[in-house]
């Protein structure tokens, strides 16, 4: 019961983080991406992921999306948090593990996915729509991983997991 207590919480935590960013609209670093590491690093890769998709769709009925509800991005964000666990979930805390999970996830998904739904929403020209994303993407990772470095190890002091699996 308490598992499920804690997934919703941070269900509701991803959901707020999403609504915070800074920066230059070109290069504005948001912080949602810290709600799925942290779903990631919980819960795995199906609990964690399912958490994401449900993010995604309570965060679209409660506040509405630019452009309206898209179901490629609830398959993104629930794949965000997919890839994410396979270098953090039951894994030791290590920076390489933090490096490689965001670059993953900036390729794969913000890069090549969400740049591809982009253009099946808005009929954007796939090439042109990849070539203004992609000095955003060879940017904001870099601040993801240094904010991802300075929040997960003290998340991971805090002993959650012990609470979380006690009977």
């Amino acid at each position: 019961m308490q598992q499920l207590v804690f997934l919703g919480i941070l269900v509701a935590v991803n959901i707020v983080l999403q609504r915070f960013s800074f920066g230059p609209a070109t290069v504005k670093v948001g912080l949602g991406f810290l709600g799925f590491m942290l779903l990631a690093y919980f819960y795995g890769p199906w609990w964690g992921s399912l958490g994401a998709a449900a993010s995604d769709l309570l965060s679209s009925a409660l506040f509405g999306q630019m452009g309206g509800f898209f179901v490629g991005f609830t398959i993104s964000a629930a794949l965000t948090v997919f890839l994410y666990s396979l270098f953090l979930y039951k894994k030791p805390l290590q920076l390489w593990r933090i490096v490689a999970a965001t670059l993953t996830v900036t390729i794969l998904v913000n890069l090549l996915l969400n740049t591809y739904w982009l253009h099946l929403m808005y009929g954007l020209n796939l090439n042109a729509a990849f070539a203004q994303r992609i000095l955003k993407e060879l940017i904001v990772p870099w601040f993801q991983i240094l904010i991802a470095w300075l929040v997960l190890p003290a998340i991971g002091r805090i002993k959650i997991e012990r609470w979380l699996h006690k009977s």
